[in-house]
């Protein structure tokens, strides 16, 4: 914040404006007590502004009582500082606003660009039902079926080899993955197979990990 403030603050210390005008600090001072007798408080920097540096500048006229005084060509040097000053100041201030516009152009563009993923997740998340290995697969537009969508995740160590695509205990634990008993019948007889559903909060994060899903062996 104070270093926004200072380059926003267009005013000069009585040693810059001396500095600018190529005059000691007491000339300065001279004047300023003189014209803006307000300003001088014993403790406090003294500032001035653009246009009481140039009403000082104009009140400079050569004279022995004011150590520094200036030819013309010493007030040609000196108003040219002045202005150098004030444009190092613009051009600071100008330099400052174009990085900030780019920053804020920048965060919009990613904004942008996360926006599909970032829409996908929030559907994921309003989602109440879980889903099948093979529905995973399509929801998430792999390049390949739901065949190889187990096989990616067994090599990651996400499902397990055996019992064969049941998730890793930890991944259950965070809420990826339930597993339910499916009962299948088996020639006349009723059998009871454990299968993995993915969660919807499993669903965002595998979007998430997606560049890594898609690379295959």
């Amino acid at each position: 914040m104070n270093e926004l403030a200072n380059a926003n603050d267009r005013r000069m210390k009585v040693g810059e404006v001396a500095e600018a005008l190529g005059v000691t600090d007491e000339a300065i001072k001279k004047h300023v007590r003189e014209m803006y007798p307000e300003l001088m408080r014993n403790g406090v920097a003294t500032h001035l502004n653009e246009e009481q540096v140039t009403a000082i500048k104009q009140k400079m006229i050569p004279t022995t009582q004011v150590v520094g005084a200036m030819t013309d060509l010493e007030a040609g040097i000196m108003a040219a500082r002045v202005i150098g000053h004030y444009q190092a100041r613009y051009e600071q201030e100008q330099g400052a606003r174009i990085e900030a516009e780019g920053n804020v152009a920048r965060l919009e563009a990613k904004i942008e660009a996360d926006r599909p993923k970032l829409e996908f997740a929030e559907r994921a998340l309003l989602s109440e039902d879980v889903l099948s290995l093979d529905t995973a697969a399509k929801s998430l537009k792999l390049p390949y079926g739901v065949i190889k969508f187990a096989a990616r995740l067994r090599e990651m160590a996400i499902l397990r080899e055996y019992p064969k695509n049941i998730p890793y205990q930890q991944y259950v634990n965070q809420g990826y993955f339930v597993v339910d008993n499916v009962v299948k019948d088996c020639g006349g007889t009723d059998r009871i197979f454990p299968t993995t559903r993915v969660t919807p909060k499993g669903l965002a994060w595998l979007d998430r990990i997606k560049d890594r899903l898609e690379v295959t062996a």
